[in-house]
Formats: structure tokens, sequence, C-alpha cells
């Protein structure tokens, strides 16, 4: 059965390379341009984590996962991001249930932390 992988980056090619590698070890990846339509979908999935691209706007990514916190909503989230986006990982990992995976990203880490977060062997 597996778990949900929700992507949300806004480059296509990155959401194409994270669902090639997860793919094959989750149940569904569902991949989306940004997070703006991602809350109602998010609620009541308790087999799921969302990765999630920091760029552009690493606050705004803070602020939803925030969000996402306040509603009752404790899905795990993998944020990844450059290293310069330090503020972020910061503000991140001071939310239950994230981690912050600093680009280019190997598959094998990837892999790691979906387990590390859901428990889910990938």
């Amino acid at each position: 059965m597996g778990i949900t992988v929700y992507v949300a980056d806004p480059d296509p090619e990155e959401r194409g390379w994270v669902e090639s590698v997860l793919a094959p070890g989750v149940g569904r990846v569902r991949a989306f341009e940004d997070t703006r339509s991602l809350l109602p979908l998010l609620r009541g999935h308790e087999d799921a984590c969302l990765i999630v691209a920091v760029e552009p706007d690493g606050a705004a990514i803070v602020e939803f996962v925030r969000a996402l916190r306040e509603a009752g909503i404790p899905l795990p989230v993998i944020a990844l991001g450059p290293a310069t986006a330090f503020r972020t990982a910061v503000g991140l990992a001071r939310l239950e249930g994230t981690d912050f995976l600093e680009r280019p990203v190997s598959s094998a880490n990837l892999c790691a932390a979906v387990y590390r977060l859901t428990g889910a062997a990938v």
C-alpha cells in the first residue's frame, strides 16, 4: 500500500526527479508547482509526507508548515534548498516533523529522510 508523497516545487525537472526516485518505493507521488492548493488535500492523510522546495520564498514555506501545524496537520515535511537558506532551515527545525536537505541532494539521502520521518521503507 505505501504512503503518498506530495511534492511542491516550481521546477518541473526537480519534481520529475523526486518522483522518479520515490515512486518505485512509495504508494503514490503527487506533484504540484506550489503549495497554494495543497492545504485542503493534506487534511486527514496520516500515511503521507510533503517534499517542498524552499525557493523562491523560504519564509513562505515556514509559514505554510506553521499553518499546517496550527490546523492540526502533523504531516512530515522535507524541505529542499540551497545551503544559503539557513534561516529557512532554522525556522523549519523549530517546527515538529520537519527536515531540511541541502541541494543537490542524493537519492539515498532523500529516501533516508522519507524513512526517518515516516517509517516507510523507500
